[in-house]
């Protein structure tokens, strides 16, 4: 059996111009519906003056104005997106606020070409993958890393090793990227070495929380190269879950050579 991919999903519903409008306007951020139809008429005003100019026709300022978009236009299109599983919808006060669901907003930048600063979510298993590893970030040219997410388990980075991943830069090199350690329980992440197994549930959990405080703001990027077998599942698993981008770095030989490993096709 074949599953179509969420981006599949959306490059179909953008074919109609009042869901392209929406998810393009909800990308940005949560909208009421009143901002949904005010958007969607702008484009069909716009739209009737393209084909009146080129037909050589002439629009009066009460033709344009007249061009409406009504609620079971814009219901038939929310509710549709909403049957999806692609937006969702709430009661605000008195008005229904729209915005689309987390697995959602990748897929939806990757489909309409919208561009963020990207997070970068890594772990390690050793003090000494921090040297590989800033070495590639530094010189890679193909994400515009700004936020860098660490996540290792707490007694490996505990035995008096450095984070001081800025070191490894080449002499007066700045980081362009603000670092962020986060530590997770050997009961959780497991230790390997020590026989603790972990639980991938509560790793899970633990990561998920750095995701959705980072996907509205961040394009996210999950390296999935180095990290201990129990953090690089819980990172595979929410990598398909939330459509992200995910890669595997091959650090060999002073050479490193990346493999895309989701979104698949």
């Amino acid at each position: 059996m074949f599953w179509e991919t969420a981006d599949t999903v959306i490059r179909r519903e953008i074919q109609i111009d009042a869901r392209r409008i929406i998810l393009d306007l909800l990308e940005g951020g949560p909208k009421t519906g009143t901002e949904l139809r005010e958007a969607i008429k702008r484009f069909k005003q716009t739209q009737e003056m393209d084909r009146a100019r080129d037909e050589k026709r002439k629009l009066t300022k009460k033709q344009i104005q007249s061009i409406n978009v009504t609620d079971p236009h814009l219901y038939h299109n929310t509710k549709h997106l909403e049957n999806l599983q692609i937006i969702t919808s709430r009661k605000s006060s008195r008005v229904r606020l729209f915005g689309l669901v987390p697995w959602a907003i990748q897929p939806v930048r990757r489909v309409l070409g919208i561009n963020r600063p990207v997070a970068l979510i890594s772990s390690m298993s050793r003090p000494e993958d921090q040297r590989p590893f800033i070495t590639w970030l530094n010189e890679q040219k193909e994400f515009d890393v700004r936020s860098l997410h660490v996540i290792v388990e707490d007694r490996t980075f505990a035995r008096g090793s450095s984070r001081d991943l800025a070191r490894y830069l080449p002499e007066k090199a700045e980081p362009k990227w603000q670092i962020l350690w986060h530590d997770l329980p050997v009961d959780s992440a497991g230790n390997y070495d020590t026989s603790i197994p972990g639980d991938v549930m509560l790793t899970q959990r633990e990561i998920e929380n750095i995701i959705t405080d980072n996907i509205t703001q961040y394009e996210l990027v999950v390296d999935l190269s180095t990290g201990p077998p129990l953090i690089v599942l819980a990172l595979s698993l929410l990598a398909m879950h939330y459509s992200i981008t995910a890669i595997f770095v091959n650090h060999k030989d002073g050479s490193n050579i990346i493999s895309r490993v989701l979104p698949r096709g």
